[in-house]
């Protein structure tokens, strides 16, 4: 289905009527697309479907049902009060792939977009998106705006995937996701669910204030949230400031001036800054950019900003605005707001085990093997260094002791082997069992050699003091 050139679908109601607008209901299984204006260079008509009221009765509303819907070059579809009913239309798009809006008028002055609005005493309507992707690209809009004394609409937005704002118009106009009043009532609220959400390019979602109403609350929930010169906001120029409400599931990217904000007051009048609630794993910004979370006042009293984060790259808390990224929550005039950045508690002591105060004796895991059948009540264990064997390992060697000398390979065979003399070989042929050797001795070329017993034939040049064990 296609819109084009200025031609219109639309219910209405008269200016006289108090009856309630018709229903409009647009259904195509694949695709809608509105497109363009008329070429009357005086009062151009955007092309489009809409659902008004124009008396006193409440406007009708109007649904698409497709599985592409594109509105470009300064269409659109509305469902808005004129007249002075108490509430607005509804405006439902439920597209299965994308809704794309797309850019502004060949003249600029008719922007692409959805709306719902009211311009006299009623309030405006509800407008509800449902899709896996929506894109608001160059200059398009999606509003539920008031610039009466009635209330403004609410914004819905459900995109599975993901939603994308990028660029401005020709004229500097930014692509944008709002509810807004100009009046004096307050602004609706805007709540917004998606896969991954990306601002650039000077693109905005807000819920703001211009006349004397207080600021809508936004709630978002995303798997990842990317600010690139975007802005998230909910600002005054003279009321209060409306509430901010973060859920991040992986990472909060801000970056190039980037802004998350609940400023009230900005015309330098009254009005307490909004809060802000961010919950998101990590919040990274880059120091240098100026990129900000505030939520300020100029004489009223500062907002409150409570964050909940792993981690914070590049941001930090200071008690006014500076040319750095910063978190705030100041009054000019007023009375400070409250900055509170909770990260999880790490005890340094979780997986750690305590220590035992008493230390294990380690003569007591040593085996008492040689207690030379009974005769002996006690072994001893003595380390010998380099040299011979001094009576007690707190002695210095004396001149008795025997040295025994390094062991040297035979030059003519190198590392491999080494020949063995057989008058180095001891005589003593140890019978089954084995049992404990009982003494050493030494053979008349300095050997020695551990027995069992003293052989007769064999001299003595030293025994040891200790028949328990062999030494």
């Amino acid at each position: 289905m296609i819109v084009q050139g200025g031609a219109q679908i639309s219910t209405a109601s008269a200016k006289t009527s108090s009856g309630q607008g018709g229903l409009l209901f647009v259904k195509a299984s694949d695709s809608v697309q509105l497109i363009g204006t008329s070429t009357s260079a005086d009062n151009p008509t955007p092309s489009g479907l809409f659902a008004l009221g124009e008396g006193s009765g409440k406007p009708g509303d109007l649904t698409i049902e497709t599985g592409l819907f594109i509105v470009r070059d300064g269409a659109r579809a509305s469902a808005s009060n004129l007249g002075s009913a108490q509430s607005g239309g509804r405006l439902s798009v439920t597209a299965s792939e994308l809704v794309q809006l797309i850019g502004t008028s060949a003249n600029s002055q008719d922007r692409s977009g959805l709306l719902v609005g009211s311009a006299g005493t009623g309030s405006a309507g509800e407008l509800t998106i449902k899709t896996a992707k929506l894109q608001i690209l160059d200059g398009a809009f999606v509003s539920a705006r008031t610039v009466g004394e009635g209330r403004g609409g609410s914004v819905i937005v459900n995109a599975s995937d993901s939603i994308e704002l990028n660029g401005t118009s020709a004229d500097g106009l930014p692509s944008l996701l709002t509810t807004e009043t100009a009046g004096v009532g307050d602004a609706g609220n805007l709540t917004i669910e998606t896969g991954q959400l990306t601002i650039k390019d000077s693109a905005q979602i807000t819920s703001s204030s211009t006349g004397l109403g207080k600021a809508g609350d936004s709630k978002i929930q995303a798997s990842s949230l990317s600010l690139n010169q975007g802005s998230i906001t909910s600002q005054t120029t003279s009321g209060n400031g409306g509430n901010i409400t973060l859920s991040v599931k992986d990472f909060l990217l801000l970056r190039r001036g980037s802004e998350i904000s609940t400023t009230a007051g900005t015309d330098q009048k009254g009005g307490d800054g909004g809060n802000i609630n961010i919950n998101s794993p990590f919040i990274v910004a880059v120091p240098k950019e100026d990129s900000n979370i505030s939520a300020n006042a100029f004489t009223g009293r500062g907002g409150r900003v409570d964050i909940k984060a792993r981690s914070l790259f590049g941001i930090e808390s200071w008690p006014h605005p500076t040319l750095l990224s910063d978190i705030t929550a100041s009054s000019e005039r007023g009375i400070a707001g409250v900055v509170e950045i909770n990260t999880p508690d790490l005890d340094p002591s979780r997986g750690l085990i305590e220590l035992p105060t008493n230390f294990v004796d380690s003569s007591t895991k040593i085996a008492q093997g040689c207690s030379n059948r009974g005769r002996q009540t006690a072994s001893r264990f003595i380390a010998t260094g380099r040299g011979g064997l001094p009576e007690s390992p707190n002695e210095l060697l004396r001149g008795r002791a025997v040295l025994v000398p390094w062991v040297t390979l035979d030059s003519t065979l190198g590392n491999h082997s080494q020949e063995v003399s057989a008058s180095t070989v001891s005589s003593v042929t140890i019978e089954q069992p084995i049992i404990e050797a009982q003494k050493w001795v030494a053979d008349g070329k300095g050997n020695i050699h551990l027995i069992a017993e003293v052989w007769a034939n064999i001299p003595v040049a030293f025994s040891s003091p200790f028949t328990a064990c062999a030494q």
